[in-house]
């Protein structure tokens, strides 16, 4: 939470989710989200805010969020709730990976982009993509752009197919029950690993190490994601740069960028004759701690809000 302007100091509280109280049913954790917003609120402000669920922005109804709300897939007018709790306050909803887009287009992008995306690989996965050309984020008739972690994970790894791991919404082999962060826990226990907390620890090291464990674990995880960015440079020729981001990517760090470099060089066919590792250094930006700032791209939508549309 960050109150003042985009330079003000953040304060981080706990979000009341399913992963953090799964104790608790959907009705009071979005009663508790309602509530710790309305309080952080202060009097009459302009309230930016970057959430993460699948949210229409064109109407601010929020379709859904794995993390937050595990399972539940009814629509939830969050802004309406907003309004009509704290009417004194101007509540502006953005989904948390749109506002990363937005800050990532404002500081990373140069002269000469069409398109530029922005993915985060993180408890959940999400791709958005801007043109700047027409400074537009297209969405489509509900608002929503992007949902990739809950399409089926791309895979020919004799390990995953068809291995019925759970997404947290709660269908199997979705690509976030691959390679999201809870989704390369379960891949490790997959593979008769720890997928405990100590995997957070334990697989950077492991790789420094060279085990030939957490090079497969990881190889794994990857691999959705390497054939995802194939078929969207496919399809998306003009999209000229990529940021990727998130718990994960900031986690592994070069050891991921080095795997998913390795794998997009490898080619598949005519259609995908692999990327050089100077292509690749033109195309994707892999984000550390603090290059991007989903709180900044929340404060910084309103000159893209007229381009949201579908």
């Amino acid at each position: 939470m960050r109150t003042g302007g985009l330079d003000a100091p953040v304060e981080r509280l706990s979000s009341p989710s399913r992963l953090n109280h799964p104790d608790r049913s959907v009705t009071r954790l979005r009663e508790d989200m309602i509530e710790l917003l309305c309080q952080a609120a202060p009097r009459g402000a302009h309230a930016a805010i970057s959430f993460g669920a699948a949210i229409d922005h064109l109407s601010g109804t929020v379709y859904g969020s794995a993390p937050l709300w595990g399972a539940a897939a009814e629509p939830f007018d969050l802004g309406a709730a907003l309004r009509e709790r704290r009417p004194d306050v101007t509540w502006q909803l953005v989904n948390d990976v749109s506002a990363a887009l937005v800050d990532f287009a404002a500081t990373h992008t140069r002269p000469g982009l069409r398109r530029v995306g922005y993915l985060t690989l993180s408890s959940g996965i999400a791709l958005r993509v801007a043109d700047l050309e027409r400074l537009r984020i297209p969405v489509d008739e509900r608002g929503l752009q992007g949902e990739i972690g809950h399409l089926p994970a791309m895979t020919t790894a004799p390990e995953l197919r068809r291995a019925g791991l759970l997404c947290e919404c709660g269908a199997p082999d979705h690509l976030a029950s691959v390679s999201s962060g809870p989704g390369i826990a379960r891949v490790a226990e997959r593979l008769g690993l720890d997928g405990g907390p100590a995997l957070t620890q334990w697989l950077p090291e492991a790789l420094a190490a060279g085990d030939p464990r957490a090079r497969r674990l990881l190889e794994l995880c990857v691999g959705p994601v390497a054939h995802m960015l194939r078929t969207l440079w496919c399809l998306d020729p003009h999209l000229d740069l990529l940021g990727l981001g998130g718990g994960v990517i900031e986690g592994l760090g070069a050891h991921y960028a080095d795997e998913l470099r390795r794998q997009l060089g490898h080619a598949t066919s005519y259609a995908d004759p692999g990327r050089s590792p100077d292509w690749l250094a033109g195309r994707l930006l892999f984000c550390g701690p603090g290059t991007v700032d989903a709180l900044r791209g929340a404060q910084r939508i309103g000159r893209w809000l007229p381009g949201i549309a579908s």
